[in-house]
């Protein structure tokens, strides 16, 4: 089972939207837009108005926008994110909506005053090449983060496909990944989250990585676990952020060949 282009886009949205880093710079942007007031609407709206204008647009635009593109990329991509231009021309195709977005807000603002609205053709090229251009910056510079913040440099190994699945602030060190229902929660240094997908497919895509499995819902990275530990019997493995994990007796002896039983 793989985590679906709808499932994606919204978890993807939903993330975006409790992030209070996103809403400082959505009122960033209104503010400076409405301030300088581009596209005629210095001389059509007030402070407040043109504040609030654009506050609609960033939005709206913003929203519409990236539930096209995250679903086009992971529709025609499911396994792994793509390469920029794809990005780039999943941008122009969101540029459609979004110019019929921003053309009934400005119908709501400005109603039929032709000296506040831009002639609908100019608006969908203007809408359809800054979606494009926004959406490549955004795949180049965000994949860039990604691989500067989930490796250390003096690690020289390929990122593991899995990490590929996480939004890019999420894209640590991988250090463990475990089972809940259907979903693989997987944890790396700068946090996680749920994926939809089958365990043994997850494990499949650590590559890169060198871990075990030590319980049919759980996996370890080798570098991750602190020391072995025995409670009630039972065998646990204590990792580096002080999670503890059960390792089953099944497991053990992969656990043991891989070092981790010594620790």
């Amino acid at each position: 089972m793989t985590d679906g282009p709808l499932h994606f886009t919204m978890r993807e949205l939903q993330r975006v939207f409790f992030a209070p880093r996103f809403w400082a710079a959505i009122a960033g942007a209104s503010v400076l837009a409405g301030l300088i007031g581009p596209f005629g609407t210095y001389d059509a709206l007030h402070l407040p108005g043109r504040v609030a204008y654009w506050a609609a647009i960033v939005v709206s635009t913003y929203f519409i926008g990236g539930a096209c593109v995250f679903l086009f990329v992971r529709t025609i991509s499911p396994e792994r994110m793509p390469n920029a231009a794809v990005f780039g021309l999943a941008g122009a195709i969101a540029g459609i909506p979004v110019t019929l977005a921003v053309w009934g807000i400005n119908a709501v603002v400005f109603g039929g005053d032709p000296a506040s609205s831009i002639p609908l053709l100019l608006l969908a090229g203007y809408t359809i090449v800054i979606a494009a251009i926004v959406s490549t910056l955004l795949a180049v510079f965000g994949r860039l983060y990604a691989e500067a913040e989930g490796t250390p440099s003096k690690d020289k190994r390929k990122r593991p496909r899995i990490l590929d699945r996480l939004p890019p602030g999420q894209r640590g060190v991988l250090s463990h990944m475990s089972m809940q229902d259907h979903y693989v929660d997987i944890r790396t240094t700068k946090g996680g989250g749920l994926v939809l997908m089958r365990f043994a497919d997850a494990i499949s895509e650590t590559d890169g990585v060198a871990g075990v499995q030590i319980h049919r819902s759980h996996w370890v990275a080798t570098d991750a676990v602190a020391k072995a530990v025995r409670r009630n019997g039972k065998l646990f493995l204590m990792l580096t952020d002080g999670t503890e994990l059960p390792v089953s007796r099944s497991f053990q002896p992969a656990a043991k060949d891989a070092g981790l039983l010594a620790r």
